[in-house]
């Protein structure tokens, strides 16, 4: 039962911190975003070109890519400090 216990913990904590990836990764991405469309705006750009779409949609990918990655690792990799280990002590 400690195994499955184990893996399941394992997979809502790889899960959660994917989550956690992927909103950071986005709000990353959206703040180079309103940056470069910022820049280009100023300097008097066409924001509906296909160029600045493709550079959203990569960065997009990025988040969601980067997402998974921590997802994979995660399922992979258990942290050196544990939430046990982290807890303070009952008295």
């Amino acid at each position: 039962m400690t195994s499955t216990t184990t893996s399941s913990t394992v997979r809502a904590d790889a899960r959660e911190r994917a989550l956690r990836t992927l909103w950071t990764s986005l709000g990353v991405d959206l703040a180079v975003a309103v940056g470069v469309v910022l820049s280009t705006w100023i300097v008097d750009a066409d924001l509906s070109s296909p160029a600045a779409w493709t550079g959203l949609g990569l960065l997009v990918a990025r988040s969601a890519i980067t997402s998974v990655a921590s997802y994979l690792v995660r399922m992979k990799v258990t942290p050196a400090i544990t939430a046990s280990e982290d807890a303070p002590a009952a008295a």
